[in-house]
This record gives C-alpha cells, sequence and structure tokens, in this order.
C-alpha cells in the first residue's frame, strides 16, 4: 500500500474510513438506552504468547470457507492476532491459503521466502513500502512473516500455509522482477516475448503511465492467448500467474473504491483458476475491507462484493473486526501537522475507538467486560446478541467534515457487516523498520 501526504482533516477521513468501519451506520437510528448495545453478545479471552491462543468457536463458525480478521495499520497486536488465528485455523479448519492484501509480486516472493528462508527475499517484499514510509514498513510485521515461516517448516507438507495476493499492483518494479521470474529463458514465441520484455521495461519506469502500462499490457494478454495451447504449453504451471499479472497491469488503480473492485476482481479470477472452491481461506486485512454490506452511499468493499457474487464461498463469509481503546499507533510523520520537518514516522493515541476523534456507543459496556492489557472476542452473531436486530452508533469529535464520515445503513443490524469484534486494549504501536 502506498501513502500520502494528508491534511489533518483527511487523516481523520482515513481513520474513520479504514478504522472506524462499524462506527456509523447507526447515526440515524432511533436512541436506546447505551447499557443495551451490546447485551446477551458472549465474550472470550484471547490469550496472545500461548499455545492454545483462540478460544474455540462454535461448530457454525468453522464450517465458513473464507475468513477475514480486520486491522487498523500501526497497531503491534493485531499482527500476534493474525498469526494466532492463522494457527488456529489451520488446526480447527485446515486453512492453508492466506488471502493476503498484497500483490500477486509480494505475494510470490513471500511465498519464495517462506520456501527457502532467505532474509535478502524478505527485505524485497519491506522494499517498496520503506521507501513509501509505509504503516507496513515496520519490525512487527517482518517478525510475524519471521515467525510465520518457522512454525511453516514444523507442519506437514499439506497443512503448510502459501500466500495468494489480491491485491492491484502495489510495487511496481518488484512486479517486474516477479514476471521476469515467471519466464523460461527459451522458448517463448519472439513476438510474444518481445511483448513481455515491453511490459517488463514499462513496469521498471520511476512513473510509468497508466494508460501506457494498460495498453501493452492489453495487447501482451491478447497475444498470449494466440495460440494459447503452445504458450501454455511453454510457461507451464506459470501461464496462469503471468496471465493474472498482466490483467492487474492493465486496471486502473487511481482510487480507493476502484481498488475495492480490483481486489474481487483478482479475487474471483484466483478463486477460479485455482479451483478454490470449497478450501478454507484466511486473510487479515484493514478494517475496511471486511465489512460485508454496503454502506448508505452505495460503495460496497471486499467483503460485501463477495457476499453479493454467485461464487460458491458467496454465503459462507466470516468478518471478525479488531477495535481499539487506549492504543497507540504508528503514522507516517507528514500525516500529521508539523512546525518544522516532519519526522519519517510519529505515534499517536487519537485514533481509537473509545475517542477521542471517533466513540462506538457502547465502548465503555465493552471496557468494562474487560481489562487493560487484555485482547477479548465478542459474538455479534450468538443467538443472545442484540446486535442480530440493531445497529451500532458513532460519534465524532467537532471538525471531522461531513463529507468525510462513513455513514452506515441505519436499517442494518451490526452482523450484517461483522460477525465478531476483537476489543484490543493498551497496545503499543509497531516501530518501523530502517531505511
Amino acid at each position: 500500500m502506498t501513502t500520502n501526504a494528508f491534511s489533518l482533516k483527511t487523516l481523520l477521513c482515513a481513520a474513520t474510513f479504514w478504522w472506524g468501519a462499524t462506527q456509523t451506520h447507526a447515526q440515524s437510528a432511533e436512541a436506546v438506552p447505551p447499557a443495551a448495545r451490546f447485551v446477551g453478545v458472549p465474550t472470550s479471552a484471547i490469550q496472545l504468547g500461548r499455545k492454545e491462543a483462540f478460544p474455540a468457536f462454535d461448530e457454525a463458525f468453522y464450517q465458513n470457507e473464507l475468513f477475514l480478521l480486520g486491522e487498523a495499520h500501526g497497531v503491534q497486536r493485531p499482527q500476534e492476532i493474525d498469526l494466532a488465528l492463522l494457527k488456529h485455523l489451520n488446526e480447527r479448519a485446515g486453512v492453508r491459503t492466506y488471502v493476503a492484501e498484497v500483490d500477486c509480486a509480494k505475494a510470490y516472493y513471500l511465498n519464495e521466502y517462506l520456501r527457502t528462508g532467505q532474509e535478502a527475499t524478505l527485505d524485497l517484499i519491506f522494499r517498496s513500502w520503506n521507501a513509501e514510509t509505509s504503516q507496513w514498513a515496520n519490525q512487527a510485521l517482518k517478525a510475524k512473516f519471521q515467525q510465520l515461516r518457522s512454525w511453516n517448516q514444523t507442519l506437514p507438507k499439506k497443512r503448510q500455509i502459501r500466500f495468494l495476493g489480491l491485491d492491484q499492483l502495489q510495487d511496481l518494479p518488484l512486479a517486474a522482477d516477479y514476471l521476469t521470474a515467471l519466464l523460461p529463458q527459451k522458448g517463448l514465441a519472439p513476438d510474444l516475448r518481445t511483448q513481455l520484455d515491453s511490459v517488463t521495461v514499462l513496469l521498471r519506469q520511476p512513473q510509468p503511465s497508466g494508460a501506457v502500462l494498460a495498453g501493452v499490457a492489453q495487447r501482451t494478454l491478447l497475444a498470449l492467448q494466440q495460440p494459447e495451447a503452445h504458450h501454455r504449453a511453454t510457461l507451464g504451471q506459470w501461464y496462469e500467474e503471468v496471465r493474472h499479472l498482466l490483467v492487474g497491469a492493465t486496471q486502473n488503480r487511481n482510487n480507493m473504491l476502484v481498488r475495492e473492485k480490483n481486489i474481487f476482481a483478482n479475487f474471483q479470477a484466483l478463486y477460479e483458476a485455482q479451483h478454490l472452491a470449497g478450501q478454507k481461506l484466511y486473510g487479515f486485512w484493514g478494517l475496511a475491507h471486511v465489512l460485508q454490506s454496503p454502506l448508505q452511499s452505495g460503495a460496497t468493499l471486499f467483503a460485501g462484493l463477495v457476499r453479493q457474487s454467485t461464487l460458491p464461498v458467496h454465503d459462507k463469509v466470516v468478518s471478525l473486526m479488531c477495535v481499539f481503546a487506549d492504543c497507540q499507533m504508528l503514522l507516517p510523520g507528514n500525516f500529521l501537522p508539523s512546525a518544522g520537518p516532519a519526522p519519517r514516522y510519529v505515534q499517536s493515541n487519537k485514533f481509537n475507538h473509545d475517542g477521542p476523534l471517533t466513540l462506538i456507543d457502547g465502548m465503555p459496556e465493552l471496557k468494562a467486560q474487560t481489562q487493560p492489557g487484555s485482547t477479548t472476542v465478542f459474538q455479534l452473531n450468538a443467538p443472545t446478541a442484540v446486535t442480530n436486530q440493531q445497529p451500532i452508533r458513532v460519534s465524532y469529535a467537532a471538525g471531522v467534515p461531513k463529507g468525510q464520515q462513513i455513514h452506515f445503513r441505519p436499517e442494518l443490524p451490526a452482523t450484517a457487516y461483522v460477525q465478531y469484534l476483537i476489543l484490543v486494549r493498551n497496545s503499543a504501536a509497531v516501530q518501523a523498520l530502517q531505511p
């Protein structure tokens, strides 16, 4: 993912969009007493650091086929939750495919890292994040990948984890490296080789024209299919990967809502090409991506697009979303106003769901059932839970522009968006990697 210099107001919008995902869909709902917001919602403690960190879910949970965990980039503890939940689902549900918020190139090199353990390969994945001063360029994420590999090495082959990258192209030079790695030294038809080389050259340019890249990639896709049988024979197992990368190079990457459509299109293509129907999939995503119903604006995000689709998995999706109280977050320094030169990164405790900028109605109720420093699962879709009928109300601090607030449909209950909340209390921020 890329980051840009935002004004404070834009940052408030970003915080609302990505980290306040369940917060606004009840603003026009009839007022109810705060104590009623989470009545009948069962809780379970997550014991991070223990072998069995996650408590057992009910059997209906494990019948799902796409498990999505929503996080806030820049907070440390979700990285631990992610690995613990992946281990739990691998053991209990047979999950071995990690559908990741990275592009196909980063996923390829993550899988190479899992295979070889070469730290230089892992460094390639973080190269663009470091250059962009992204929240992803942090020590906790890198350590998680290292821990994941160590654990993966202990698993039998049939249970080992592999990454599947769903995001639109993020690191174009790395995509060029990936394409080069996929292509054989000999055997490709000269015309196809020339066109693939042209795509590689464009991907390596510092600021390639999106339209030019898309046009060349589209022509190369057509060449790849003429004759398809010959090119499949030459490329073997990599034919679909080359095709998928070329499709990614044709995609419009201009805004976030287009990005959601690209993510879903990539998921659908890979789901069908790799025959994933019936398989158990797990992904760790920014909060907004895991929402399963449309917003008032009509915008539908990744999980919602899956739910609206005709894919066999469309009615087997479960979303768990982290919410935060008294946590610290790592932010690029240019996100916030500065009297002098902006530092590379800063930390802030302003982007929690218990204020000061956004407040989920009922957060005091959730906090009253937990302890400082704890991590707790709340099952919103339990039969006894009022969250099956009512939405969640949010309030905003003065100064958050109306046009930058995300509004959820007040007629939809909380469980139309997510089925579980994970309350994270008093987490530290992630620590930035050294450039």
